[in-house]
């Protein structure tokens, strides 16, 4: 089952079978084309002779839904790992979104920023890392949590 995709000149393109996983020791190249594995995930630009529809992409038009409160932030450390956010990725920062139960956020606490799960349930608000060796944060007497802004998206290089 194949699906449309949209292209530059408001034509469709077909989406080809995906490549098969290299781990998956059930595919063969041999087999038939019904037993490959099928994608929805478009994973080539077609052939260069031909039109492709590949268009210039803006990511500011793609990842910032608000473009006057967008930070890119360098995160450091590992304690957000096992969530996806790992040393040295860039951090997409939202200022304009509300903090909501399960996003990654940053945080000010004191005088740095961090980052962290947000965990708000009526009035139980804390902020939880992903490694559980790191306690969470909840806001003592007289504290109030800061919320600087929400994680859209990390951004991580493939290759060093």
């Amino acid at each position: 089952m194949s699906r449309d995709l949209p292209r530059g000149d408001g034509g469709r393109a077909r989406a080809a079978p995906a490549s098969p996983p290299l781990a998956s020791p059930a595919w063969s190249p041999s087999a038939s084309p019904s037993s490959a594995p099928r994608s929805s995930v478009a994973i080539s630009f077609g052939s260069p002779a031909g039109e492709s529809g590949v268009t210039r992409l803006d990511l500011d038009d793609i990842l910032v839904r608000h473009p006057q409160a967008a930070f890119l932030m360098r995160i450091t450390g590992d304690s957000m790992r096992e969530a996806g956010v790992h040393d040295g990725d860039l951090a997409l920062v939202d200022r304009a979104m509300d903090g909501a139960h399960g996003q990654v956020v940053i945080a000010i606490l004191g005088d740095e920023f961090v980052c962290r799960r947000l965990h708000r349930r009526g009035s139980d608000v804390r902020l939880q890392a992903a490694d559980a060796a790191c306690a969470d944060w909840v806001p003592g007497a007289g504290e109030e949590l800061q919320i600087w802004g929400v994680v859209t998206h990390v951004i991580r290089p493939l290759t060093k």
